[in-house]
């Protein structure tokens, strides 16, 4: 079995209103921990479409990602690169009959860092997979205050 770290959510929202905020990449700039997002190639959130987040937190980086999957607003699976570590990525909106959506993001990864320890590599996978949770919620919780 790879190597994983899950992490999940949950607001009193619908999957639609966590996607948006989920798509929002402007999301995880300007907090100190990514310096930009940009789409490099393809359509935004299309199979195929490529990213490049640039980090400065937890450690500078740059990541590169590709869609393989997207289910609008139920799932999305991206492969990413960085420091050589490969990681695949799936994000889940999960909507209960009580008005609640849950996220839930996996990511499995294999290689080896030649600038990162095991445990640092760990590290920083799961900063960045909760920071990428926490930040949608922040995102969706600014949209939705008057």
């Amino acid at each position: 079995m790879l190597p994983h770290i899950e992490y999940s959510v949950t607001a009193r929202t619908s999957p639609e209103q966590l996607w948006e905020a989920f798509c929002d990449l402007s999301r995880l700039l300007n907090r100190g921990t990514y310096t930009d997002a940009t789409w490099i190639e393809g359509q935004p959130w299309q199979v195929g479409s490529r990213v490049r987040y640039t980090l400065e937190k937890p450690v500078a980086a740059v990541i590169l990602s590709v869609i393989t999957a997207v289910d609008p607003p139920r799932r999305i699976s991206l492969i990413n690169h960085s420091l050589g570590i490969t990681a695949d990525q799936i994000v889940t909106f999960y909507a209960f009959p009580s008005g609640t959506t849950r996220v839930s993001m996996v990511i499995e990864f294999v290689g080896e860092s030649n600038q990162l320890t095991p445990q640092a590599v760990v590290d920083a996978i799961d900063f960045l997979t909760k920071d990428a949770l926490d930040s949608m919620i922040a995102r969706w919780q600014q949209k939705t205050q008057p």
